[in-house]
């Protein structure tokens, strides 16, 4: 078994990848030092004591719901309730008739809704907005105009401060091609904070990578000090198709693999590694599983599977498989290699 470095054992080229973290990299829960995410910080600064209604636009695994939590922590009174919800559900008609025990449910009814009551005076966001039907956008601005009405009554203690709208495709898009009603769309996208992928800001995945290692290790007992020197070049050429979640997940599964106190490249869970590319390309699909005959991709997505089934355990899964730990590895490393497949 690989002995562990000490502290001063650590190759000094990993310092190239440990960021020296700095204060202002920080919003709420959120950190990014790319300037995509510093001009997010700036306007969500400028934006939260102000808010009303905004739109919260981003892939999934992008940070949405910490967005929406950011903003409202730096809102006029953040230990008023936050409370996230599916625009689908809460807009249920079917659901408010059974509260409001009426057969058609009116615009005055909107105060009878759990979730609206529970968000009184506090942060109401709404998720998968871009996932409604007609009559749930309908119903949506419909509950927009009331809430101005119970503004201009000054009934403000029966309504939440900020309504938040977390989408995952641009609602200005989607009224362009007629899925999302205009007017919606224009009421939403008013005040809209679009949260970049992962893919164009890669120079957060070092201070990412440090803050979930340094995340587990705090959670789990594991004294895990950080990233190896060869493991950064890894993360930085993966596409990131789940972004800042999938990021997450894998720097934890490293971490709870990790036999020593550096997570290493061997360490971390399959990667299928995509070049970096200084203009962007065109997006092909790629084959469905069933549709690829490349025998060693779909022994790297077996492989896949087992290893989430497993939390990243590597021991667990060679058992699984029925091979030995070192042939794990070896499979692993050849179908990572950038010539792999």
């Amino acid at each position: 078994m690989q002995a562990a470095h000490s502290i001063d054992e650590r190759p000094r080229t990993a310092a190239l990848y440990r960021p020296d973290y700095r204060p202002d990299w920080s919003f709420g829960p959120m950190s990014g030092r790319s300037p995509a995410m510093q001009q997010l910080f700036s306007q969500m600064r400028h934006t939260a004591r102000h808010l009303r209604v905004a739109a919260i636009e981003g892939e999934g695994g992008t940070g949405k719901m910490l967005a929406a939590r950011a903003l409202h922590e730096l809102g006029l009174d953040p230990p008023a309730p936050f409370v996230p919800c599916p625009a689908a559900e809460f807009l249920d008609v079917r659901q408010l008739m059974a509260v409001t025990g009426s057969r058609a449910a009116g615009a005055s009814e909107f105060s009878a809704i759990p979730a609206l009551r529970r968000a009184c005076g506090g942060t109401l966001a709404l998720t998968r907005v871009d996932e409604l039907s007609a009559a749930q956008q309908a119903r949506l601005l419909e509950l927009l105009q009331w809430i101005d009405y119970q503004h201009i009554q000054r009934a403000l203690d029966s309504i939440p401060r900020q309504i938040l709208c977390l989408s995952a495709q641009s609602l200005r898009r989607l009224a362009s091609s007629s899925v999302l009603r205009a007017d919606l769309a224009n009421r939403l996208t008013t005040i809209r904070f679009a949260l970049p992928p992962l893919r164009e800001r890669r120079e957060d995945i070092p201070l990412l990578s440090e803050l979930f290692a340094r995340q587990f290790s705090a959670m789990h007992g594991k004294p895990i000090r950080g990233l190896g020197p060869q493991t950064l070049p890894r993360l930085v050429q993966h596409s990131w198709p789940g972004n800042v979640r999938e990021l997450e997940s894998v720097i934890h599964a490293a971490a709870l693999s990790c036999q020593g106190q550096w997570i290493r490249p061997i360490d971390l869970p399959a990667l299928r590694v995509a070049p970096v590319t200084q203009a962007a390309q065109p997006v092909l699909r790629a084959p469905a599983p069933d549709e690829d005959p490349n025998l060693d991709r779909a022994i790297l997505r077996h492989i896949q599977r087992v290893l989430a089934r497993v939390e990243g355990n590597k021991l667990r899964a060679a058992k699984m498989l029925g091979i030995s730990r070192s042939t794990l590895y070896r499979l692993l490393d050849s179908a990572s290699a950038p010539n792999a497949g």
